[in-house]
């Protein structure tokens, strides 16, 4: 009996780390992960949080909050998520908020051939904290809908 009960809190303890393990990549300090695979609020080059888009690829975008001037960054990144990857199309932000949903184009930053890696935009509902919505990517002519719930960039 006693060895049959080792057994099960063994196998209690192995099914207890996976399901940590696996919320812990979906859990998300931004929460931005369905489709892709959280970093946590692991920091990227810029100083934004990062997750994994969950392309065929391993794209990730970075995302910079600024709740106190309204403003929200998205930058893609390759891979190594270091090097920055140039879209077309630009990333959308659907807000959900007390007052209503609202949509947020985002504005490239210095564009090169109509396509930029770094995309910027500005709302008065960018000024909350946290902003919860979901970002729309479209990268290689599939499109990616992203979990947001950003904070600005400070600890919670």
């Amino acid at each position: 009996m006693r060895m049959k009960n080792m057994f099960l809190y063994g196998v209690v303890a192995v099914l207890m780390t996976v399901a940590w393990q696996a919320g812990k990549s979906r859990g998300i300090g931004l929460a931005m992960a369905e489709e892709g695979h959280g970093h946590g609020e692991a920091k990227g080059p810029n100083g934004g949080e990062v997750q994994e888009i969950g392309d065929k690829d391993d794209h990730h975008v970075e995302l910079i909050h600024d709740h106190t001037g309204g403003k929200v960054t998205l930058i893609l990144l390759a891979k190594d998520v270091k090097t920055p990857v140039a879209i077309k199309n630009a990333p959308l932000i659907n807000l959900q908020g007390k007052a209503g949903n609202k949509q947020v184009a985002m504005k490239p930053v210095d564009p090169v051939d109509g396509a930029a890696s770094r995309w910027e935009g500005s709302d008065e509902a960018f000024k909350a904290d946290p902003v919860h919505g979901r970002i729309a990517i479209e990268l290689a002519g599939k499109k990616y809908q992203l979990k947001l719930d950003a904070h600005g960039g400070h600890d919670h």
